[in-house]
């Protein structure tokens, strides 16, 4: 006798079965429906013939004992619900439902498909699309709230681990940055709350959302279009940059500064806001050499800081021997450890290499032996900082914080299990 659901439910074809208690993913009257297209009669009690008994939901003491008469027995073989009605649900005709949902508007039954877990994806979002929201929020009325949460609930792959994030606006924001798909993503924007607010702003608490809709890499371009406005700062940020002539177009300040400071920003985007913004472009944008060049004469300390500068090019700016070129450079986690090694032997720009991930564990030592407090302070935050200094540097308390919000420390502690509260 089996006590799961590992069984073929085609077999049941033209036999008997009986219901301990209700259905949970499908009303009693979908049930019995789905039932009888596979020629499935549900009996009342158990009775000869009967060929499987199933477990569903609030089971009365009564049915309680019943079930557990006929394990002991072995009279017929026991399931859960649940198996039972994924496997009815893959009965369900698609195009037969959505035109019965649309003729009978029958919302309750449409709430009850929306929450069955078992239909499949590409049906859900087209019974998504028939939901009446009643010109009200995503949560402001108890329907609309249950709706919401089946969305979000339906595609958080971690559900059981953030308790209640379906019954929050911040859960369906955070739905979109963690599992949105094209599909999920154009989905929520087509909810008619989340239109009036494309149409008419006013509704602070949606904020969230668009704001990943903006920033999430497969957004669609059209979608893109629609949250251009308010978000077009938001859009400027974004990686990868889709809408960069739209937003040139604008001739917004603020905007074109984002734009070059974009690692996604066109070549052709540069070469017009290196007009403009010559620093931004020279610390933020791939170097070709005649773009070094250009700039050299224009920007050299916002050079130093550009991370895809060539040995050559950092030799150049070294060259210039101006402090504040320097400066960036020992700053700069890309640069050369023989030149990184010549700009620390010349013991001007220790604050600046103790900061820098490129820092040798002999440099972070002789460092750390200076007693500078500015330079302690620098090493305490710097991920390549040798463990047993961070140690020593979190018995002093102006270092303390530092050390503890240092990744690479909280890891160490993680790792080695040892208690520190980090």
């Amino acid at each position: 006798m089996d006590y799961n659901d590992a069984m073929n439910y085609d077999e049941l074809h033209g036999k008997s079965i009986l219901l301990l208690g209700k259905p949970r993913a499908l009303n009693i009257e979908e049930f019995e429906t789905l039932l009888k297209l596979h020629d499935i009669t549900l009996c009342a009690k158990y009775e000869e013939g009967v060929a499987l008994v199933i477990e569903g939901k609030l089971m009365n003491p009564l049915q309680q004992d019943e079930s557990a008469r006929l394990y002991e027995q072995g009279l017929v073989s026991i399931v859960a619900i649940e198996g039972v009605e994924q496997w009815l649900c893959g009965s369900i005709e698609p195009n037969r439902l959505l035109m019965s949902l649309k003729l009978s508007r029958d919302q309750q039954r449409l709430v009850d498909f929306i929450q069955n877990r078992y239909i499949s994806d590409e049906l859900f979002f087209k019974l998504l699309k028939l939901y009446d929201w009643q010109a009200e929020g995503l949560f402001d009325n108890d329907t609309n709230r249950n709706v919401t949460a089946a969305l979000i609930s339906r595609f958080y792959q971690d559900i059981e681990r953030n308790h209640n994030v379906q019954y929050a606006m911040s859960g369906l924001a955070h739905l979109i940055q963690k599992y949105g798909t094209p599909q999920l993503i154009d989905a929520i924007s087509e909810l008619s709350p989340i239109v009036k607010e494309f149409k008419h702003p006013s509704d602070r608490t949606l904020a969230g959302v668009l704001d990943a809709m903006a920033l999430h890499p497969r957004t669609s371009d059209n979608l893109l279009r629609t949250l251009m406005g308010e978000r077009s700062q938001l859009l400027a940020r974004r990686i990868p940059l889709v809408l960069e002539e739209e937003l040139l177009a604008l001739k917004h300040e603020t905007i074109n500064q984002l734009l070059a400071c974009n690692e996604s920003l066109s070549i052709k985007g540069a070469d017009a806001l290196e007009v403009t913004h010559p620093e931004l472009i020279a610390q933020f944008f791939p170097l070709t050499e005649e773009r070094f060049e250009r700039l050299l004469k224009k920007c050299p300390q916002a050079l130093a800081f550009n991370t895809t500068l060539s040995v050559g090019m950092q030799q150049a700016l070294i060259n210039l021997d101006e402090v504040s070129v320097n400066l960036g450079l020992s700053s700069n986690a890309s640069v050369d450890t023989g030149l990184l090694a010549q700009l620390y032997e010349s013991g001007r720009y220790n604050t600046q290499i103790a900061g820098n991930t490129a820092v040798t564990p002999q440099q972070c030592e002789e460092l750390w032996m200076s007693n500078n407090p500015a330079i302690l302070n620098a090493l305490a935050a710097n991920i390549s900082t040798p463990v047993k200094i961070l140690y020593q540097l979190a018995l002093d308390s102006r270092y303390d914080r530092s050390v503890k919000t240092n990744a690479a420390f909280g890891k160490h502690i993680q790792i080695h299990n040892i208690g520190w509260q980090v």
